[in-house]
């Protein structure tokens, strides 16, 4: 019996979010880190997103390393105040849109240096915090603002993350 409930404590998300650091089952199980702290995410993108000066913002693209930040913000965020947000991470990769003519890109979970070949300049903006001191995937995040040399879909490949 024992067994069972340790278990089911393992694979159930019965903790609440504020517990799960505390109690190290963010260490144990990545989809519980993953998938905390999704409305604070979405609200710090969006605010970063939002204080781009309007040039800026007005032929934006947001790129996320993984998958999080992208279904952040399609679950709590606001499509009228964020542009679409996108993934190269294993099959999000796919689903880059049609006609996409971003010349600005804003980088989650990338560092200048990781994204200076595609970029015509690069500023590190912030990075992002999970509540709770949850290490999730996003935790520390860095946030990288990318003046694109090429089109999206020109380097779309070369972003391919399989991890």
């Amino acid at each position: 019996m024992l067994e069972f409930v340790t278990f089911f404590f393992l694979v159930v998300p019965v903790t609440p979010p504020s517990r799960i650091h505390a109690t190290g089952l963010d260490a144990i199980n990545a989809v519980f880190a993953d998938s905390v702290g999704w409305d604070d995410i979405a609200n710090q993108v969006t605010t970063i997103y939002n204080e781009l000066p309007a040039s800026e913002r007005s032929n934006a693209v947001i790129i996320s390393a993984y998958y999080g930040v992208p279904g952040a913000l399609d679950v709590y965020g606001n499509p009228k105040t964020v542009p679409v947000a996108i993934s190269p991470q294993l099959s999000d990769w796919y689903w880059l849109p049609d006609h996409l003519t971003a010349t600005d890109a804003l980088m989650v979970d990338y560092q200048p240096s990781d994204v200076a070949w595609m970029c015509a300049s690069t500023q590190l903006i912030t990075h992002l915090t999970v509540p709770y001191g949850v290490k999730g995937l996003e935790q520390g995040a860095p946030v990288t603002f990318c003046d694109l040399k090429a089109p999206i879909a020109t380097v779309w490949g070369q972003l391919r993350n399989f991890s």
